[in-house]
């Protein structure tokens, strides 16, 4: 709260959202009373949150039970990393209707061996579209987000990887290509952070 309030780090620079709030699976006793905390804060100011789940498909439910007992607003929540974490479409729907923004964020990482965790099969970009065109047809078009995950150099251009523009160069063409209209891309890629992000 008082990083939001006063500023982070002994500095007057206020933080904007509370996260990435990082989870395991199973869930830690600790990483259990930070997500209580998390939603404390959100209640009192109304702010987004974004979560990294744990590896594991129920990660995500169980991470918005604990947040919704608290007294967390799902609506400002983001769930990161869903395309690792649920494959199956079925239960992919079942967490939609949730009602938190739905992120696939691992866009430009197509890995034949996930060494976080072997047993998963890294989703292509274009498997990823596919599921973000799947959850526009349920209705969901309001609550998705997408993004790139950058945290290694490899993945900059200067080293040999897609870049910061990856999704408006290539992944916007081809979401094109796959059927999803303009207007829908504009509102995930503009219109649904813009609301997230918006302090309450």
């Amino acid at each position: 709260v008082n990083e939001i309030l006063s500023g982070a780090d002994g500095t007057n620079i206020k933080c904007g959202v509370v996260g990435e709030i990082g989870c395991s699976w199973p869930l830690t006793e600790s990483e259990n009373k930070i997500l209580q905390a998390t939603a404390h804060a959100q209640s009192q100011l109304g702010c987004p949150i974004i979560i990294h789940p744990g590896r594991n498909s129920d990660a995500p439910f169980q991470i918005i039970r604990i947040l919704q007992e608290t007294g967390a607003d799902i609506s400002k929540t983001v769930m990161s990393h869903l395309d690792r974490t649920i494959f199956d479409e079925k239960k992919l729907l079942e967490f939609a209707k949730l009602g938190c923004y739905l992120e696939y964020d691992l866009f430009g990482t197509e890995l034949l061996h996930y060494h976080f965790h072997p047993e998963i099969d890294m989703p292509s970009d274009n498997e990823r579209i596919a599921r973000i065109r799947m959850l526009i047809d349920e209705g969901y078009e309001d609550r998705i987000v997408i993004a790139h995950d950058m945290h290694t150099k490899n993945r900059l251009m200067k080293y040999g990887g897609h870049g910061y523009s990856h999704i408006l160069k290539n992944i916007v063409p081809k979401m094109l290509i796959r059927g999803i209209p303009q207007n829908i891309i504009d509102k995930i890629l503009i219109e649904n952070p813009k609301q997230w992000l918006t302090f309450k």
